[in-house]
């Protein structure tokens, strides 16, 4: 066996990490861990189309503890057999206990991160198939989804290096209807088609405070 052949197997088991591009436009420590040249153009592929660990972060504190709240919705009617649609109207409701305060926390916040959360949940809160929400009545819909759905709108082009989910309201509405992705795509545009996520402290200091808008309530 030649000097370069075994240099190459012996690399390709090697865990390497190195500063890297991410979705969001920021540098970060990122593990390529695939093995040969193939493995390591994928996990290339799969940082480039991820945000950094700090946006996450950032995605998860914003949706973490929030008061007490509403959020108005206006829900659509439910498609399904008699019985399926009533079941999923009872999952729906109960979900939107738990996240409508979570809304409300993202629609005050000046994070634009926030704003592409808040256009992911009103994304899950359009889909009208009462067997998507009996089908996912345990998943959580948490800071993971959030994180999975916000890269999703972020990206300008559809990857086969990230998984697809079951859960993911972009999923659904990629195979429904395009129109909902573009209406979350202009909520979100802070994110979308920039170099850099601005950081939410510089937004804070450009922008004036937040004020609700008058709206007809949603008790939770």
């Amino acid at each position: 066996m030649s000097t370069l052949v075994r240099k190459e197997i012996l690399m390709s088991n090697v865990h390497i990490s190195a500063m890297t591009k991410r979705l969001c436009g920021h540098i970060d420590m990122y593990s390529f861990s695939s093995k040969g040249r193939t493995g390591r153009r994928s996990d290339t592929l799969y940082a480039t189309a991820t945000i950094c660990g700090e946006c996450r972060a950032r995605l998860g504190g914003l949706i973490a503890l929030p008061g007490a709240g509403f959020f108005p919705l206006a829900l659509p009617a439910l498609a399904g057999r008699e019985n399926a649609v009533r079941w999923a109207k009872e999952i729906r409701l109960k979900l939107l206990r738990k996240l409508g305060p979570v809304m409300a926390q993202l629609q005050k916040s000046q994070d634009p991160l926030a704003k592409a959360a808040l256009a992911t949940f009103e994304m899950l809160f359009k889909i009208p198939t009462a067997l998507f929400w009996i089908e996912h009545r345990e998943f959580p819909f948490d800071a993971a989804w959030v994180v999975f759905e916000v890269e999703h709108l972020m990206r300008p082009r559809p990857t086969s290096t990230v998984r697809l989910s079951g859960s993911s309201a972009f999923v659904y509405w990629s195979q429904a209807d395009h129109s909902v992705i573009a209406a979350a795509k202009v909520a979100a545009s802070a994110v979308i088609d920039i170099d850099v996520v601005p950081a939410a402290q510089a937004v804070f200091e450009t922008q004036a405070p937040y004020k609700p808008a008058a709206a007809e309530s949603i008790f939770l």
